[in-house]
């Protein structure tokens, strides 16, 4: 049987102890064990009999065929290289935050997006993952983090690849969360997008209150096509609109999320633009200076640029952070996962 644990239904989980003489009940212990404590190797699960570990061990059937295969460290942020089933690789990224840890999540194997200031986008596109091979990077966040005692609390869905262009297996995966299962409210899931107008308004409509991040990257439609391809396919005027129907339709923040990069987009009279098509708004501005990669010519801008660029925003009565940079030195900020995927 080529397929895990986390992709059964729940028939077929039940279809399978059968087949080792397993009564129902021990797929509650098994599933707790998985899903809440997020053990991903059946000799760990103590309380079923170790008759039982042996045959769940040896049944072909593995909690989940991700592993990870390394893990990179600083005082905050724990990336997380993760081998898939059919040998891609993706990465994931733990972050500490006063408020709880979150779980920075891939979509896709790559990404189409190909955004000039992102590892990820430059790298090219392999394939799409599976609701359950999202649900298994939060599986091993939470094996990680079991030895502290600790799980992971919020879900960010900003990891390689563009989370919207992968819909259903997204939206799948975060239903899985919000499930009984897990039991991370919607209200701590973050879905970042280039922007991709169709499917941020279907987004809408799931009846799911998270949160929206969009990558806008500059003030103009001009600009924004040299950094982002898909800036000649969704005019900026026509996502901001769409921004709006989605904070009015679902009650939650959205967020715009802005790289600085040196003499490209963080000048003064970029800042003013921006200004000017959002001043009035609700919207929520993360600044984000350029986190630079191996390949890459662009630059970060100083810190004195930044600043200036925030407090342009916060004197039009905008509300501007410069985000808290987290590994960095480790390749796990943010645009810089799978550039080069370190084993």
């Amino acid at each position: 049987m080529s397929i895990d644990f986390v992709s059964m239904t729940q028939e077929m989980r039940i279809s399978w102890l059968e087949t080792l003489g397993q009564p129902k009940f021990r797929l509650k212990q098994i599933e707790e064990w998985v899903f809440t404590h997020g053990v991903v190797n059946y000799a760990d699960m103590a309380n079923l009999p170790k008759s039982l570990r042996e045959d769940l061990e040896s049944s072909g059937v593995p909690v989940t065929f991700s592993r990870v295969v390394a893990e990179h460290h600083d005082a905050t942020t724990t990336k997380l290289a993760i081998l898939l089933g059919d040998g891609q690789a993706i990465e994931a990224v733990v972050m500490q935050y006063h408020h709880g840890i979150s779980l920075c999540v891939s979509s896709q194997v790559g990404c189409k997006m190909a955004c000039s200031f992102c590892a990820t986008g430059t790298s090219g596109f392999r394939r799409n993952l599976t609701r359950h091979e999202m649900v298994s990077q939060l599986l091993l966040a939470n094996n990680l983090l079991r030895a502290k005692n600790a799980k992971i609390t919020h879900i960010v869905m900003m990891g390689m690849g563009e989370p919207l262009d992968n819909y259903d297996e997204t939206i799948g995966f975060i239903r899985l969360t919000c499930s009984p299962l897990f039991g991370i409210s919607p209200r701590r899931i973050t879905v970042s997008t280039c922007g991709l107008v169709p499917q941020m308004e279907r987004l809408a409509h799931e009846d799911l209150p998270i949160n929206l991040s969009v990558s806008l990257h500059a003030p103009n439609d001009e600009l924004r096509s040299t950094l982002m391809p898909t800036g000649k396919t969704y005019a900026l005027n026509k996502i901001l609109a769409t921004m709006h129907y989605y904070a009015e339709s679902t009650g939650r923040r959205v967020t715009i999320e802005y790289t600085l990069i040196k003499g490209v987009n963080d000048r003064e009279k970029d800042a003013d633009e921006l200004v000017s098509k959002i001043k009035g708004s609700k919207f929520h501005v993360n600044l984000i200076p350029l986190n630079p990669f191996l390949g890459s010519a662009l630059e970060r801008p100083s810190p004195a640029r930044t600043r200036k660029f925030q407090q342009i925003l916060t004197a039009a009565g905008l509300t501007a952070t410069i985000r808290r940079e987290l590994g960095s030195e480790i390749g796990a900020a943010c645009g810089q996962l799978g550039g080069n995927i370190r084993q």
